[in-house]
């Protein structure tokens, strides 16, 4: 899976710049730099301070510096901060009850006294008693004259049903398809970018719930930061998600002959 790191190496090997630049240009330390292309994110300092490092070094490398923060976020990195800053406060489980300007102890296992178990044992058998006098009284007898009363109910006959008329539907043949229709729906936080075919179409970080539709298109390239995260429909045709939450991959799909084809399976989509 390619993550932050390797986004980072890959960017500055296409600029042809070193790490000495990179300083330079930036005022990143080269350590820092260093750390943030192998990922190694406990030689970072303080995660603001990372994370600032972080779009400044994207920006310079002509990236997304939004969408490379986002991806921060999403990581365990940023959540090892998080947790490392969280502070667990002492409960105090003690009750206590204030009385003439001091504090007593609040005793609260004190238990009924004997008889008052006993006067409650005794009713509550009263009362299971009289609950199923009332039932069989009352209730079945209600029930057993109904059953009566409807064994004497004369059932109208059946209607007869008509006979299923067969429909013999024509076949339309195949689906012929000139240009693609996409539909990107977000179940995650996700960043992506769309090119039909050289030409730019989309590029960002679409929040979960959202949705974008473009049409048009002949030859299609869309890149996921999170594979789990986008659903796509193409014409109408959904297709399975294309990895787990976190994993970047890229898709490429075409038309042939007036067929979607998937470019790196060589498989039809329809």
């Amino acid at each position: 899976m390619e993550g932050i790191g390797e986004i980072l190496q890959e960017a500055r090997a296409r600029r042809n710049v070193t790490l000495d630049d990179v300083e330079e240009a930036t005022k990143i330390k080269k350590r820092y730099v260093i750390a943030m292309e192998n990922e190694e994110w406990s030689r970072m300092p303080e995660k603001v301070y990372a994370k600032g490092f972080l779009r400044t070094y994207a920006r310079y490398l002509g990236l997304d510096e939004h969408a490379i923060g986002d991806l921060f976020e999403l990581s365990s990195a940023a959540k090892e901060y998080d947790k490392n800053d969280a502070v667990h406060k002492p409960s105090d489980h003690r009750r206590r009850e204030k009385k003439q300007g001091a504090y007593q102890e609040v005793d609260l296992h004190n238990k009924p006294k004997k008889s008052m178990v006993y006067v409650l044992c005794v009713l509550s058998i009263a009362f299971l008693f009289s609950a199923i006098w009332a039932y069989k009284t009352y209730y079945l007898d209600e029930v057993e004259a109904e059953r009566g009363a409807a064994s004497l109910t004369v059932l109208p006959l059946p209607e007869p049903v008509p006979e299923p008329v067969e429909v013999i539907e024509e076949d339309p043949g195949p689906v012929v398809y000139t240009a693609f229709t996409i539909k990107l729906e977000a179940i995650e936080d996700c960043w992506l970018r769309l090119k039909d075919q050289e030409t730019l179409v989309y590029e960002g970080t679409m929040r979960t719930g959202s949705v974008q539709e473009f049409t048009d298109l002949s030859a299609i390239e869309v890149r996921l930061g999170n594979a789990g995260g986008v659903e796509l429909t193409l014409n109408g045709f959904v297709l399975p998600l294309s990895g787990t939450s976190g994993q970047i991959v890229t898709r490429h799909f075409s038309i042939l002959d007036g067929v979607m084809i998937d470019d790196v399976s060589g498989e039809a989509l329809s």
